[in-house]
């Protein structure tokens, strides 16, 4: 039994230094979330919202937590039964460990086996998403539990075990309203369980659950007060028209924030200690501005929905070719999410884990065949990692570093979903 434990050590020794290196960042990430706990954390608004409605019987708006679903406060109700500082540890080794097990997870998809050590991609990928995991550990949210759902749906999909794949992408979308999308993409691609699955969880626990637990008038006023704060007050069209829009601060990139910034004077950092932060290029209407968006959108939806209908027609996918068009599909779609989001902080990069894995993942694999580098993979990788860079100055963000970054990734998977040039 030694000699077999020992073996089995042995062959997996070369993943030691990841896991060495992951293990002492999470033990850092402990003290700094314990530190943070009671000042600027979102796991503190959502404990506090939890913890309101084990007390009370009532979900409030007024803890933080202003854009989520009533599912949302009930399923962080355990949490609440947990000093917020014990709560948020445990919280944070949960979405450190997840994050490992999807690193996983898309080493044995992308490689089509786990070598003994992690591969250059996977270095790559992990170090070009540090920042943003960094940031999302540090406020506690709820990203790398997301990006655990979404990549797990896929990897049941690959396995052909679409009923239940649609669980992980349903229960996604009740945490957070984004990969709502992702279901579109199935749906195109005729992937109907997972489709059905996905809605069904969505409905029946996202609408059973806070039925049990507040009763009908209470469940229908509460998804009216989702409604309003999240569709009406935090949408597009109001950041776009309104004429003091909210959450102007630089680091929000979503899209139409990022246009009204860069094409009216709205002041990036409305903090009192830095008045007056513009960095629009152009003064237009606000009309003007709105119809820019919407092209850019329909644009970018017209554009995927179109590559994901034609390519290629045929369920399950035949050849590495097809395999690989369908992976940069679903890599396209992730980062439709965070394009078309009316609202998005660093926090939220995470969730393109998966195409910027691809990209690497298409280095790694020209590299090694001794063949023309993909020019298009490592331009992407690099203007990504630009993008990393220009954290560190805020005129960046305010002008959208962040939000065309991931454009970037959308057309690089966009290019390699239809591209004729083909990795081994």
């Amino acid at each position: 039994m030694v000699a077999l434990n020992t073996g089995r050590f042995a062959r997996w020794r070369g993943w030691l230094p990841l896991a060495v290196g992951g293990a002492v960042y999470t033990v850092i990430l402990c003290v700094i979330v314990v530190e943070r706990a009671e000042s600027t954390t979102d796991f503190r608004d959502f404990w506090q919202t939890a913890s309101h409605f084990r007390q009370t019987g009532q979900i409030t708006a007024d803890k933080g937590v202003h854009n989520y679903l009533p599912f949302f406060t009930i399923f962080m109700l355990p949490w609440s039964f947990l000093p917020l500082r014990a709560a948020i540890v445990v919280f944070t080794l949960l979405s450190m460990g997840l994050l490992a097990v999807t690193v996983v997870m898309v080493e044995i998809l992308l490689n089509q086996r786990l070598d003994r050590r992690p591969r250059g991609a996977t270095y790559a990928a992990l170090g070009l998403m540090f920042a943003y995991v960094h940031s999302c550990g540090v406020l506690g949210a709820a990203g790398l539990l997301l990006l655990f759902l979404i990549v797990a749906t896929w990897f049941l999909v690959e396995r052909g075990r679409e009923w239940e794949a649609g669980l992980p992408l349903g229960f996604a979308a009740l945490i957070k309203l984004l990969p709502l999308v992702l279901i579109v993409f199935f749906l195109l691609k005729r992937r109907w369980r997972v489709a059905a699955t996905s809605l069904g969880v969505f409905v029946v626990l996202g609408m059973g659950l806070p039925l049990v637990m507040l009763g009908l008038d209470e469940t229908i006023a509460q998804h009216r007060e989702f409604r309003r704060r999240a569709v009406e007050e935090h949408s597009a069209y109001t950041t776009i028209f309104a004429a003091q829009p909210r959450k102007a601060k630089y680091n929000n990139n979503a899209l139409p924030i990022v246009l009204r910034r860069l094409l009216s004077p709205v002041n990036a950092d409305p903090d009192e200690e830095r008045p007056g932060f513009f960095v629009n290029v152009a003064t237009l209407p606000p009309p003007v501005i709105w119809s820019i968006y919407l092209v850019i959108v329909a644009g970018a939806l017209g554009a995927t929905a179109l590559v994901t209908l034609q390519r290629p027609r045929g369920w399950p996918p035949e050849s590495l070719e097809d395999i690989f068009e369908v992976r940069a599909q679903y890599g396209q779609w992730c980062c439709l999410m965070l394009i078309a989001t009316p609202l998005m902080w660093t926090h939220y990069l995470p969730l393109v884990y998966w195409p910027l894995a691809l990209l690497a993942d298409r280095v790694e694999r020209t590299r090694r065949a001794a063949r023309r580098p993909c020019r298009l993979s490592y331009a992407a990788l690099v203007l990504w990692l630009i993008g990393v860079l220009l954290l560190a100055w805020p005129p960046a963000r305010a002008a959208g570093a962040q939000q065309w970054s991931v454009v970037v990734l959308w057309l690089a998977a966009l290019w390699l979903s239809v591209g004729r040039r083909r990795g081994p």
